[in-house]
């Protein structure tokens, strides 16, 4: 089976090249009549099935009714052109984040956990290696730790999407030349790149990349001070909080990390990773996935206006995979209350983790400030039963109860705490956009991109 998916997928980029002529490095410039894009942005979802396009299109509306045919399309409509299949190369069917990665990072299926290893554990060549070896700048830019699954999956190969530390250790491993793995590089995941490993060493990959000539910044301002690559930006320890307890940043993240981009004038490929609407699906939380997509949204309209304001730009964006099950009409309700949602002011997974350490007789009111319903006596019963319970699920029985009072005022259901094995979203903006329409599965994606960097 390995072997004709081998067989297959290049024998699918022989048929490209053929009708794709290849795209020089050395003749960048601003031209919109080269037949191959010379600035790549591939963005990643996480996530982000069809429902959560349907709920965002009526979150951004913001009404409980209706009265005639009047919610605008989003960005998301308006250049959706496809969609693509996200299975595994195992006997699942229903993916994860580091199979669909790899998928996405070489055109090759793999098994669920894998980072860019085949079933035999043997790494497969990434876009980002194929790009560099091609004369091209590479960057990933997240928010969530750059050592997670989706971007190690385009830099770094492991047999297990747990083995953090080892991810941390290959994106600081400089090559044959001294020269560090990437161009750009933002996230979170300091804890992984400075740390004590096992025998009581210390490990600061920190101070080894910036001898190598990479500049290291921790704060947004730092950042935006930067004149030159290669840059790593790691802004927290472990994960970014969730745009509904913070602010947003992706946009402002990739606005100045294509900044440093152009200043080289060189062409380039650069993986964008909303990561945070994936682990709003996990918990279930239907306001916090949506100020995620309000994020995403804001950054597809900046790379709108970039790409329409830099001709050979070919922006893509899709997910993974989907993530929850999100049903817009629980348990019989013919309805769904998008502006009940955006009354919600915290993520649900916080707000448990913040009710553990308060007395019971303050729950009812936090609650209430945040999640502005008036509770049920059902609701306040189940509240007053979990806070009696303190054993090891204690944050997540209150959480399930949070998650239980959404869904009775809004309608919002879920069937999973996992992920879901639909069909995801493909939405392009640029003039290679075609490609790109129709159904196709993940590994289409890559082999276009792919044959454009050959």
């Amino acid at each position: 089976m390995r072997i004709w998916q081998k067989i297959t997928h290049f024998s699918l980029i022989a048929v490209l090249a053929t009708s794709l002529s290849a795209w020089a490095p050395s003749a960048y410039a601003d031209d919109s009549n080269t037949e191959q894009p010379q600035r790549i942005i591939l963005v990643i979802a996480d996530g982000m099935g069809f429902p959560y396009l349907t709920a965002y299109r009526y979150f951004k509306d913001g009404r409980n009714y209706t009265r005639a045919s009047d919610i605008d399309p989003t960005i998301f409509d308006q250049y959706l052109v496809g969609a693509a299949s996200t299975y595994p190369a195992d006997d699942t069917l229903v993916t994860d984040s580091a199979a669909s990665a790899t998928a996405l990072a070489t055109g090759i299926k793999t098994y669920n956990g894998a980072i860019s290893v085949d079933a035999d554990g043997n790494p497969l060549k990434t876009m980002m290696q194929i790009s560099r070896e091609n004369g091209w700048l590479t960057g990933a830019i997240a928010t969530t730790r750059v050592t997670h699954a989706t971007p190690a999956a385009f830099y770094t190969h492991v047999p297990s999407r747990r083995m953090e530390d080892e991810i941390a250790d290959q994106f600081a491993t400089l090559d044959e030349n001294g020269q560090p793995v990437f161009d750009l590089l933002l996230g979170s995941g300091r804890k992984h790149f400075v740390r004590t490993d096992e025998d009581g060493n210390e490990i600061n990959h920190l101070t080894t990349l910036t001898n190598a000539g990479v500049r290291v910044v921790s704060t947004y301002e730092e950042l935006h001070a930067q004149q030159r690559l290669p840059v790593l930006g790691l802004f927290f320890d472990d994960a970014f909080p969730y745009v509904i307890d913070d602010e947003m940043r992706l946009e402002q993240l990739s606005r100045h990390g294509l900044r440093l981009l152009d200043h080289a004038e060189q062409p380039y490929v650069v993986m964008i990773e909303a990561s945070m609407v994936d682990w709003c699906g996990h918990a279930n939380d239907i306001a916090c996935a949506m100020r995620e997509m309000e994020e995403l949204d804001h950054l597809m309209q900046f790379l709108e206006t970039y790409a329409n304001e830099n001709p050979g730009t070919q922006v893509l964006l899709t997910a993974d995979h989907s993530t929850g099950g999100l049903t817009l009409g629980a348990d019989g309700n013919y309805q769904w209350r998008a502006a009940d949602v955006a009354r919600i002011g915290r993520g649900l997974r916080t707000m448990a983790e913040d009710m553990t350490s308060m007395p019971f007789i303050d729950w009812e009111a936090y609650v209430e400030q945040y999640l502005p319903f008036p509770l049920t006596v059902d609701q306040q019963n189940a509240l007053q039963a979990v806070a009696q319970d303190t054993g090891s699920r204690h944050r997540q029985r209150i959480q399930d109860v949070l998650i239980d009072i959404v869904r009775y005022h809004t309608s919002t259901g879920w069937t999973t705490g996992g992920h879901t094995g639909e069909d995801v979203p493909v939405i392009a903006i640029g003039p290679w956009s075609e490609h790109f329409r129709g159904f196709q599965d993940q590994t289409d994606i890559a082999d276009i991109i792919i044959n454009w960097l050959q």
